[in-house]
């Protein structure tokens, strides 16, 4: 499947608390970096937990999906250093895009109202949005609560049964 087309399904993904989970968030980031040279040129705090990868990479396989960053690192990377950053740590297809920044006090209704903004701007159907914030809490009112898929930070992707759950969702089931 031609994952740069249209139609291609769409995951709004996050990073912290999805791909990264506690465990690399808080590591020791200076020896990960002088371990990890290109992780240090591109200022890449911590890699992504193995596991977690592995579930995403299964769900890009089996859905064809396409990554757009909603997560907050999308303001500190533009596309071409995310795709890098991704490939350093094993994930098979680079982001394509990231959404863009609504400023807001309540970080959950930001990144709710950013994927909002895409969803319309892009005329999507069919997509998902996996986070560790309750972002579908805002998703509620557009009727796409039923998208979303949360993560805990703990485990991000390695949650039993999510990655089943998000692919049956992005495959019409």
């Amino acid at each position: 499947m031609d994952t740069m087309t249209k139609e291609a399904p769409v995951i709004f993904l996050d990073i912290d608390g999805v791909l990264a989970t506690d465990k690399q968030f808080f590591m020791n980031r200076q020896k990960y970096q002088r371990k990890n040279p290109e992780a240090a040129e591109l200022g890449a705090p911590y890699p992504f937990d193995p596991g977690c990868v592995e579930r995403l990479n299964t769900i890009l396989e089996q859905t064809g999906a396409r990554i757009v960053i909603s997560s907050d690192w999308r303001l500190h990377w533009g596309i071409a250093d995310l795709c890098r950053i991704f490939r350093m740590n094993g994930v098979s297809r680079c982001p394509d895009d990231v959404t863009e920044n609504l400023p807001m006090m309540n970080l959950e209704r930001a990144r709710a109202g950013e994927i909002g903004v895409y969803v319309n701007d892009h005329a999507l159907t069919s997509y998902v949005v996996i986070d560790d914030l309750n972002v579908g809490m805002y998703m509620t009112t557009t009727g796409d609560d039923d998208k979303f898929f949360m993560t805990r930070s703990s485990e991000g992707l390695k949650q039993v049964g999510l990655a089943s759950k998000i692919i049956d969702r992005l495959n019409g089931f």
